[in-house]
């Protein structure tokens, strides 16, 4: 049986999305039946997980809500709720300090309008600072420098005005301080960040938005050297890019690159682009890595797939039937997190044999 749900229109297209029962990553009748006895508070719109390996805790920002879940990865049981004044969407975590930061975004006419980053002390999980940045921000963080790094887009009123962008920058705050000390400038389109902290370099995504006769251009990403705030390299990747993650163990970058539907692998020690891609289905946008397994996971929203592909010789291993656009890993516990805007969830994966071990309910379980 395939259900059919209309999602959303954005710039004049429709996203359906087609939910297909899947027989190997199906859930029992005990995960259907928790699943649906959960009562959750207005926790909607669930569209990021981070997680911070150190205290099992994972963080879920639901966007419609305004709220960061946070959830006990040894019960998996939604154990708090964090209430902010804006719309929650990207996480990013700093284990050794247990600090959470998310990126705040406030909208007026659809138009957004300056970022914030607010910054949760993961030991009461209460909100302790509010750093202004600029409107559609990215943020990673270096947990070996307490170093947050924020990639700021700057558009002409805060749009896309004929097609043109300024330069973004990236801007540098002190984990300790919780303030900005560094301001370095980049290319326009930055739409993704992450860090290698055992070499100390920034990798910023650049998704470049003026299309040309119709199709998307090429995207690049931008390598910052930590130690001098100075660029030193501009990797070309694939169309349309969406996601960038870092694996500090292989020093290995992989970019999703959503029109292609291919991953782009970057060898980070020249910071060239591997000859051979690895290709998927058009749709791939989160990606995460656990690097003890040298796992890659990418998630493919439009598709309901989570791919799982094996970064020594970057061929897929599996395909598990599971809604949403991101994803997180935990090393440590080897257990896989995506969350479902629609459906307002998290899902929870065992690495080991790629199987949903359960869901939890962020909100209303829509009817």
């Amino acid at each position: 049986m395939v259900i059919v749900i209309p999602i959303a229109f954005f710039s004049g297209m429709a996203f359906v999305m087609f939910v297909t029962p899947h027989a190997s990553n199906e859930l029992n009748s005990d995960t259907k039946s928790q699943v649906e006895s959960i009562s959750g508070s207005q926790d909607n719109g669930s569209s990021y997980a981070i997680v911070n390996p150190n205290t099992n805790r994972i963080y879920v920002a639901n966007e419609v809500g305004k709220t960061v879940s946070v959830i006990d990865g040894n019960t998996n049981e939604k154990i708090a709720d964090i209430q902010l004044d804006t719309m929650p969407s990207q996480l990013a975590i700093n284990p050794n300090t247990n600090r959470i930061y998310v990126m705040e975004h406030r909208f007026v006419n659809n138009i957004e309008e300056n970022s914030t980053v607010g910054v949760i002390d993961g030991n009461t999980n209460e909100k302790i600072a509010d750093i202004p940045v600029g409107a559609y921000s990215q943020i990673a963080v270096n947990p070996n420098t307490n170093l947050i790094y924020i990639a700021e887009r700057h558009l002409i009123n805060n749009i896309e005005e004929n097609n043109i962008e300024q330069n973004g920058t990236v801007s540098v705050m002190d984990g300790n301080a919780n303030t900005k000390i560094a301001n370095m400038s980049i290319g326009p389109g930055s739409f993704g960040i992450d860090i290698n902290p055992n070499t100390n370099r920034i990798y910023v995504l650049h998704r470049h938005f003026a299309m040309i006769d119709n199709k998307w251009q090429n995207g690049t990403v931008s390598v910052i050297d930590g130690n001098t705030y100075t660029k030193i390299a501009s990797i070309p990747v694939g169309a349309n890019p969406a996601g960038i993650a870092v694996n500090s163990n292989t020093n290995r970058i992989y970019v999703t690159n959503y029109q292609a539907g291919t991953i782009s692998v970057i060898d980070g020690i020249n910071d060239k682009i591997m000859d051979k891609s690895i290709q998927l289905d058009p749709g791939v946008e989160g990606i995460a890595i656990n690097p003890l397994t040298n796992k890659i996971y990418a998630a493919d929203g439009i598709d309901t797939t989570l791919y799982v592909i094996d970064g020594n010789t970057g061929s897929k291993k599996s395909e598990i039937r599971v809604g949403g656009w991101s994803v997180a890993v935990n090393p440590t516990t080897n257990r896989i997190f995506v969350p479902d805007y629609f459906f307002n969830n998290l899902s929870v994966i065992d690495g080991k044999y790629d199987d949903i071990m359960t869901v939890i309910q962020m909100g209303v379980y829509p009817n």
